[in-house]
């Protein structure tokens, strides 16, 4: 899709399933409708000018997402035009309303969303646009028994092709997935997507001398949605909740050959024994 919002070029920022400012836009562009628009805008809305009458609800929402703070143009009838400033990236995901109109987003007055959803009506616009939004979003979670088919047919269908080579079966990959699973210390974050568990991370920590480790047993993304950085994702998240839970060390067992190796190296890993044993510190 092209992009026009302004700031687009520079909305890399990503949330914890690495989503960036464009993607949200992808999301909301088939969310904005005349019922979240605002009312005194409401008979001028068509899917054409989607992002009519739609900017506070928009920015109060990225800012759940990113955090950062909201700002306002100052627009000529005396109300705001509301944009986000998350750090250092200003994007305003609802600008195309303007057309050619350009705006000044330099030294804007902070908005407060109390200040705005004291209009019940712009509140509950909000609460509607978010809870569309979060029906579409991808979500991490903890691994559940109640998917551990859907695991096991991830894992054989990651794991079959090359350079694997590895003839998984899926009620096989099922039964080695649950088994993990049900290990003492074990722990496990899925990825969902379009309604889809997409992918999943799995291990157990053990306990040595020098502390508690977490060992990886099983990372893998079904191959219809590899290419979008999931495990990546997947591999962060897990390494964060680690750490915050006073886990010292990563450990894993990897193939040496293709790409895996140094994949984990990208995300810290030190190559221990050649190539098959890595490691990494919290």
């Amino acid at each position: 899709m092209a992009y026009n919002f302004y700031g687009w070029q520079t909305a890399d920022i990503k949330d914890d399933t690495g989503l960036t400012p464009r993607d949200y836009y992808d999301l909301l562009a088939d969310i904005w409708c005349a019922d979240t628009c605002a009312p005194r805008m409401r008979a001028e809305w068509t899917p054409e000018n989607r992002t009519l009458g739609q900017c506070s609800i928009t920015a109060f929402l990225l800012q759940d997402i990113y955090g950062g703070e909201v700002h306002g143009v100052t627009l000529g009838d005396g109300n705001y035009h509301c944009f986000n400033i998350v750090d250092s990236c200003v994007f305003d995901l609802t600008s195309e309303q303007f057309g050619d109109q350009k705006l000044d987003y330099q030294n804007c007055q902070k908005q407060e969303r109390s200040i705005h959803f004291a209009k019940e009506e712009k509140r509950q616009r909000y609460e509607r646009l978010k809870e569309s939004l979060l029906a579409r979003r991808p979500v991490i979670c903890p691994v559940t028994a109640d998917h551990i088919t859907r695991y096991g047919e991830i894992y054989a269908a990651a794991f079959s092709g090359e350079p694997w080579n590895d003839p998984w079966k899926r009620e096989d990959a099922a039964i080695h997935v649950q088994e993990i699973m049900e290990s003492k210390q074990s722990y496990g974050l899925e990825y969902v997507k379009d309604g889809e568990v997409a992918g999943f991370i799995l291990g157990s920590s053990m306990l040595f001398h020098y502390g508690r480790t977490f060992e990886i047993n099983d990372l893998a993304v079904d191959p219809a949605f590899q290419g979008h950085g999931i495990a990546s994702i997947l591999l962060e998240k897990c390494k964060a909740v680690m750490k915050e839970r006073g886990i010292v060390g990563l450990n894993l067992i990897t193939s040496g050959e293709g790409f895996l190796p140094e994949f984990y190296e990208r995300h810290g890993f030190k190559r221990e024994h050649r190539v098959i044993l890595m490691g990494m510190e919290l």
